[in-house]
């Protein structure tokens, strides 16, 4: 009895808790279109979760989740989150570029989370701190046109040297993909 009576009036508290706070309140999930691929490049479209999004005067700051790798078992299978920075301050959206892009830590702080195989599925020397410095950091730089002109699975962004990934085309296609995703929104929403 004493038990029935606790959880009626947690119940209570929390109906009137919840009925207090307005919806307004409640923060709306920011999401992207993306195309994921799986491995052979067969494409999904996907949706992507912008976790939170920080502008200030020169740039923005995002960090966002994603799927990239489905070659895994459910068990083992979870998402990406990409910490990355777009400037704000260039005369047009096509030249908007990325500031710096994390998928671990920056300043002594995690960010981010490499979702994908560690290291990627038939290249043990293909490691999450290999891909960091052999196309994650190759990124920063790199401008929204660049991610238009892409040209989709299979090819890495003109600022990469594609014989340091040619191993990890489900990766660096499906974080291509992301980026490409997000800048088109970072231009809609700050380049209009």
């Amino acid at each position: 009895m004493k038990f029935a009576k606790r959880f009626l009036c947690l119940l209570c508290i929390f109906v009137l808790f919840v009925s207090a706070v307005p919806i307004s309140a409640h923060a709306a999930i920011t999401t992207f279109p993306y195309t994921q691929y799986a491995s052979g490049g067969i494409p999904t479209e996907l949706e992507a979760v912008i976790l939170f999004e920080n502008k200030n005067s020169t740039f923005t700051r995002y960090q966002v989740a994603f799927t990239s790798c489905t070659c895994r078992g459910p068990e083992r299978n979870y998402r990406s989150v990409m910490y990355i920075e777009l400037l704000n301050t260039k005369q047009t959206a096509d030249e908007a570029s990325i500031r710096s892009i994390s998928f671990g830590d920056l300043d002594g702080a995690t960010v981010g989370l490499w979702g994908d195989s560690n290291p990627v599925m038939g290249r043990p020397d293909y490691t999450a701190e290999y891909m960091d410095e052999n196309f994650v950091q190759k990124l920063v730089g790199t401008s929204k046109a660049m991610y238009d002109g892409w040209g989709g699975y299979g090819s890495v962004p003109e600022a990469v040297d594609a014989d340091a990934v040619t191993g990890a085309t489900v990766s660096v296609s499906n974080i291509t993909s992301v980026i490409r995703g997000l800048f088109q929104y970072h231009a809609e929403k700050y380049y209009q």
